[in-house]
């Protein structure tokens, strides 16, 4: 198959998202749905643990035949499900980049390996629900996936304004006009400043407006190789200090998982009050903005300081007129040594984008206010043109919504609801359910130290975990009410996924899942383990981490 198109050629199905539980039945619709595929010329992948004869059972079932077929027998290392090698395979053998792919699939474990290769996951609630551990696109039945393919991912990403510029290691990708106006249900139709701007209520069918437009934008961005694996998410802050679009943070958090990359809220910091840019060109008083409105009030958050080198950086943005905003948290990115920074937004005036650069002499730290006026910059227009976007796309899209006609060839009508990502809204510390869990009910505080020898082993390894980023934690006492005695609660996101609390014995089969994941050697202890056993065992850790730190070398030698 050629790898030239920047859309997606091939979808990967797990076995039970095609064949339904104990059988060897298609699920309804799906043989409909794989010969349209196959009439598009998008391939299909099975995957199964055991090996099977797909052709012959595809043939018996009436399924059109997969253009490969996927078994542990066929992964280096045998490696189970979860491992990014299933998908590095499925590239590889069928000649496809893996932004060429999307996986559909029906566990955690499923989810795991589109995060670990990069590659988008949409959850196939026909054959299985969206468990907690789980944020991701989903859809509810074979039709529901052909609207969800065919709207977002089966063509080329269109954009208002596309700009490479290897010199300055930048990229921009904007969607639209920031004055384009699309249909709706309530209100009958809007702008983009409706939603991102003015921060108003729309929906669309029964979803929200915002969610499309989003999900189009970051399918777009994960089509032309503008949502690489493992990036750093982070939004530009509003004018006020602690804030930033909410419309963007809140879908972020969550949709940071479609190709297992980490969002950072507070990566950029508003250090004191700005003009709001905004209100500026509305009121036309563009006099009152320049780089300056940024280089001495935003800066990088000093935390990040020894965390941020090599990292690929998307900074969103809700619109851009000349690029100020966006070329500033560049230059402060690349002083902080990112290796790439990819700008991110929704809309794009029609002007040039402006790349200010530091005359000879002028000193930038990226971690504090910088007292600097425009005269300390040199400036480049940059303009590659503007093309038309994907606003008669999603006009289209959201007509049909509204109409509730979502169906597709051969299968009539689908549900007349858009596929779309689980948002949730932020939960106060104290919640009595996170992620869909129960807290148990009493007075937490902050784990600062460890109580027993067991604590310190979980947290030394969850550390060095941390460390590598393989997962983000925190760690609370809890006092239950009436009791005098703590419990603790492990709080973990693994692979920038959704945050989790974990007793220590659910954190010790978690940490194992992570070692095995990893190939690394690790075993819990008892509640009674003293220091000389627990001093003994961090070496034992240190050697292995040594280990795993090679065979991450060997990973990306590999470019694995």
């Amino acid at each position: 198959m050629g790898a030239v198109a920047n859309k997606v050629q091939a979808v990967v199905f797990d076995f039970k998202a095609v064949f339904q539980a104990g059988t060897t039945t298609p699920h309804p619709h799906m043989a409909q749905l794989l010969r349209v595929l196959d009439q598009q010329g998008v391939a299909w992948v099975l995957m199964s643990t055991q090996p099977i004869d797909a052709a012959a059972l595809c043939s018996a079932a009436g399924l059109p035949q997969p253009a490969l077929h996927l078994s542990q027998e066929d992964i280096p290392g045998r490696k189970n499900r979860g491992s990014g090698l299933w998908l590095d395979q499925a590239a590889e053998r069928i000649g496809l980049r893996k932004n060429q792919l999307v996986i559909v699939g029906t566990t955690e474990w499923d989810w795991m390996t589109g995060i670990n290769a990069g590659v988008l996951y949409i959850h196939a609630r026909w054959a299985s629900t969206l468990g907690r551990k789980i944020d991701a696109l989903s859809a509810d039945d074979p039709a529901h996936l052909y609207w969800w393919l065919e709207r977002h991912l089966l063509h080329e990403p269109e954009w208002i304004f596309a700009l490479d510029d290897a010199k300055h290691r930048l990229r921009v990708r904007s969607l639209f006009q920031p004055n384009e106006t699309f249909p709706g249900t309530s209100p009958s139709s809007f702008n983009l400043k409706t939603v991102f701007t003015y921060d108003k209520e729309v929906t669309v069918g029964d979803g929200s407006a915002r969610d499309i437009l989003m999900v189009h934008l970051l399918c777009s961005a994960y089509l032309d190789g503008s949502l690489p694996n493992r990036a750093w998410f982070c939004v530009y802050p509003s004018s006020t200090p602690g804030r930033v679009n909410d419309q963007l943070a809140e879908f972020l958090e969550v949709a940071k998982v479609m190709v297992g990359s980490y969002y950072k809220g507070d990566l950029l910091v508003r250090a004191s009050q700005a003009t709001d840019t905004s209100l500026a060109r509305a009121t036309g008083r563009h006099d009152t903005v320049s780089i300056a409105t940024q280089a001495t009030t935003v800066h990088l958050n000093p935390k990040y300081r020894s965390t941020v080198r090599g990292k690929t950086v998307i900074v969103f943005d809700d619109f851009t007129t000349e690029g100020m905003s966006l070329d500033w948290g560049r230059n402060l990115l690349a002083k902080a040594g990112a290796s790439q920074v990819i700008g991110v937004t929704i809309g794009k005036y029609r002007k040039p984008y402006t790349v200010f650069t530091p005359r000879p002499g002028v000193a930038i730290d990226a971690f504090a206010p910088n007292a600097l006026t425009p005269a300390d910059f040199t400036t480049e227009y940059l303009s590659p043109g503007f093309g038309t976007g994907p606003g008669d796309l999603l006009r289209d899209t959201m007509s049909r919504l509204i109409a509730g006609d979502t169906g597709m060839p051969d299968l009539g009508r689908g549900p007349a609801s858009q596929p779309r990502i689980r948002v949730p809204r932020a939960v106060p510390e104290n919640a009595s359910v996170v992620g869909g869990r129960p807290v148990p009910a009493g007075r937490r505080e902050p784990m600062r130290t460890y109580k027993n020898g067991r604590q310190r082993h979980i947290g030394d390894i969850l550390n060095q975990f941390a460390a590598d980023e393989l997962v983000t934690w925190h760690g609370e006492y809890l006092y239950p009410v009436g009791k005098r005695s703590s419990k603790a609660l492990w709080w973990i996101s693994r692979w920038g996924g959704p945050e989790q609390w974990y007793s220590s014995r659910e954190a010790e089969e978690l940490i194992s899942q992570v070692c095995e994941d990893e190939g690394i050697i690790w075993e819990p202890v008892q509640p009674n383990y003293g220091e000389t056993e627990r001093l003994e065992a961090v070496q034992r850790i240190e050697r292995r981490r040594r280990v795993f730190r090679r065979v991450q070398e060997r990973r990306q030698a590999a470019g694995d």
